[in-house]
């Protein structure tokens, strides 16, 4: 974080310093005295954890319904902080001295007030990126890309909520040229509070899915919510959407929208701006002597003649550099043409040549279900989260294992997803339609949800398809499966801790034999 001052901060927060103790009340702007913190204090790093605290930081005291970070303002400051900002006045006797305290109604929303100050301290373009499944691939994919010619900051981990998209904002730096943020949420009006905090330049949606379906009541609810990204897109910006989804092509006939931004589309569809076609899955030999099958998805990516973004120079038809670029992403799954479209087409509108999306596309290392090779035995473990949409790409991703390995028999080890409200039975048995639909040869699923799984996987086709109430119960299967010739895919809800039963597979893979 670059340094701002204390008078910035009683500024972009709009909050009230407070006097030294046995001063004037409480909770009144502070005169120029004495006892007065200087507002020239230095503030060079925003923490929310006491635990994380640094020397010149701000600690601003959080609440939320099971913690209340008033708790930890005395330790934050004895830590080292330069003070804090609050929402409960402080007992009399209990301020620290030489540190100061800033009032505020709400320290959730002048955390957010800072970041957007902090923000617009930068001249640096902004992309903001939402959607119900593959924002963190997306964004790592548009990462990627961009860094093959910018300076880019961008989200880390999970942080893309109102307390981690502003504290990745406070990670910016003079020498940044872009801020590539990525936006969840589970309630209304989520994504229009982020995304009028970060004001992006570029707005992309990955897709309209079925994420937190349960919270939302619909997928239109869910559209409603993901399109709160407009709410904060600057005049003039433009937005790259999924134009193989559903629900978003209905954003070309809003004229409210249509009129206001550039729209583009990105997939495979043949309306599609930023079109994918050819594609397909190798297998290569790199990884192999650590025990790890890597393989490559490929495919073809036929951009628009011309760029039509703001820092796009102009190019002519006549003469023009090939507009068709041969991709290569160091990951399984056919999904993941979408993320390499999309950020195909925001390097495109930032002005980035056909050769550096290219190879910036090849750099990508974000690979969220590696693969683990034993002989001719495959195991993909992705048991950290689970949603009707990501268990189908999911299942894609291992249904390609046939194209690189000819002959390999796909079994898919899944479990109960939850925060599907009313919805799991319904979404369960979609997901048993889709092990069918992407052609798995044998279903295992564990958990009382995922029996409705089981049952629409029987009726649709999937060949064998056997269901467990627990882990233990599920453990002999497992076991029986794994066995060369096959390639085994476990997911399910991270709670439903699947990742005992991938590990059992893993041991027997490895000549191991254990129990769960």
């Amino acid at each position: 974080m670059e340094t701002i001052f204390l008078s910035e901060l009683i500024e972009a927060v709009g909050g009230k310093l407070l006097r030294e103790e046995g001063g004037a009340a409480a909770g009144l702007p502070c005169e120029e005295t004495d006892s007065a913190p200087r507002m020239d204090v230095k503030i060079r790093s925003v923490v929310t954890d006491s635990r994380n605290v640094e020397e010149k930081c701000v600690f601003f005291a959080l609440s939320g319904e099971r913690f209340d970070g008033h708790a930890y303002v005395a330790s934050a400051l004895e830590k080292g902080a330069a003070g804090c900002v609050i929402s409960k006045v402080p007992e009399e006797g209990a301020r620290v001295p030489g540190k100061f305290y800033v009032l505020v109604r709400d320290t959730r929303r002048a955390l957010g007030d800072l970041a957007r100050y902090y923000r617009e301290k930068f001249d640096v373009k902004v992309v903001g990126i939402t959607g119900s499944v593959g924002k963190t691939t997306c964004r790592e994919m548009v990462q990627a890309v961009l860094s093959r010619r910018f300076r880019v900051h961008a989200t880390k981990g999970n942080f893309n909520n109102e307390i981690g998209l502003p504290l990745t904002i406070f990670g910016l730096s003079k020498d940044d040229q872009v801020l590539v943020v990525e936006m969840g949420m589970n309630h209304p009006g989520e994504i229009r509070y982020l995304s009028r905090i970060a004001e992006p330049d570029l707005a992309v949606i990955t897709n309209i899915g079925t994420a937190h379906i349960g919270l939302l009541g619909s997928r239109e609810a869910i559209f409603q919510a993901k399109r709160e990204i407009f709410d904060g897109l600057k005049d003039g910006g433009a937005a790259i959407l999924c134009g193989d989804d559903d629900f978003l092509p209905r954003i070309r006939e809003e004229v409210s929208l249509s009129g206001r931004y550039r729209l583009f589309y990105a997939g495979k569809g043949p309306d599609c701006d930023y079109r994918v076609k050819n594609i397909r899955v190798e297998i290569g030999t790199a990884g192999k002597e650590k025990g790890r099958a890597e393989f490559s998805t490929l495919c073809e990516i036929r951009m628009p003649r011309k760029a039509r973004g703001d820092a796009a120079e102009s190019r002519e038809t006549v003469g023009a550099e090939p507009r068709e670029i041969d991709a290569r992403i160091s990951a399984i799954g056919m999904h993941l043409v979408y993320p390499a479209s999309i950020a195909a087409a925001v390097g495109d509108l930032l002005g980035m040549t056909a050769a550096e999306i290219r190879d910036g596309i090849a750099d990508f290392k974000g690979q969220r279900m590696p693969c683990e090779e034993y002989g001719d035995f495959y195991l993909f473990d992705d048991t950290y989260n689970a949603s009707p949409d990501s268990m189908k790409s999911s299942m894609e991703a291992l249904a390609c294992v046939e194209q690189a390995v000819p002959g390999i028999i796909k079994a898919a080890v899944l479990g109960d997803m939850f925060e599907q409200g009313a919805f799991a039975d319904s979404l369960h048995r979609e997901v048993g339609r889709a092990a069918a639909e992407t052609g798995i040869d044998i279903l295992i699923t564990v958990g009382p949800l995922s029996a409705a799984m089981a049952e629409e996987a029987r009726e649709a086709g999937v060949p064998d398809v056997r269901a467990f109430g627990n882990l233990e119960d599920a453990a002999q299967a497992v076991e029986e499966i794994t066995r060369p010739g096959t390639a085994v895919l476990f997911k399910a809800s991270n709670a439903m801790h699947l990742g005992r039963l991938a590990a059992l597979s893993r041991k027997k893979a490895g000549g191991e034999r254990d129990g769960i």
